[in-house]
């Protein structure tokens, strides 16, 4: 494999003030009236990870949770300059693979357009290896993730990311979606955040 270095935003950037995201899709998120619950779920954690010093994040850019917390994070940056998001495509060949699934390019343009910074991954096409890739990718390079998952899908990607985090022993907070405890709030898993 080989071995692809840290974006020049981060160059002199300690691991502890860099921080990851992962989870679903929009297909696998909650339910258009809960949606709007989670997000400020995420809002808050992201808000914390901020006020504990993080300013550089990743995002894997894709359609649903990647989206959602690229999106507030260039709210944020609008009056914290210090904020910086760097997005990682999971291979040259992205934009086909978004068009292919129906995913909305214009939520990817979004990402793209705003991001402070982008890393493509070199193989061609999307494949299970290339996300996989690009998800050790951002948890190797952080020192914390924030992600939105169900337990029940233990073969996501997202699930797999997190665990992944897990043996690099780096700080993880989770949105529990499996654990809803009252309507549109969610337990929240943390270990080191």
């Amino acid at each position: 494999m080989i071995e692809l270095p840290v974006h020049p935003l981060l160059t002199g950037i300690p691991r502890e003030r860099v921080l990851c995201f992962t989870g679903h899709r929009p297909e696998a998120l909650p339910e258009p009236a809960k949606l709007p619950y989670m997000l400020n779920m995420l809002h808050e954690l992201i808000n914390e990870a901020v006020a504990k010093g993080y300013t550089h994040f990743y995002t894997g850019l894709a359609d649903g949770l990647d989206y959602y917390a690229a999106e507030y994070l260039f709210q944020l940056r609008q009056s914290n300059p210090s904020i910086m998001v760097i997005g990682v495509q999971p291979c040259v060949k992205y934009r086909e693979f978004f068009e292919q699934r129906g995913y909305s390019l214009a939520r990817l343009e979004y990402m793209l357009s705003n991001a402070d910074g982008i890393v493509t991954l070199p193989p061609p096409a999307a494949n299970a290896d290339a996300f996989r890739n690009r998800n050790a990718y951002m948890v190797d390079r952080s020192g914390a993730i924030i992600a939105v998952y169900k337990k029940a899908g233990r073969g996501s990607g997202s699930s797999s990311t997190y665990r992944y985090a897990t043996q690099k022993g780096i700080a993880r907070c989770r949105i529990c979606l499996e654990k809803e405890i009252s309507y549109g709030k969610w337990d929240v898993e943390r270990v080191g955040f």
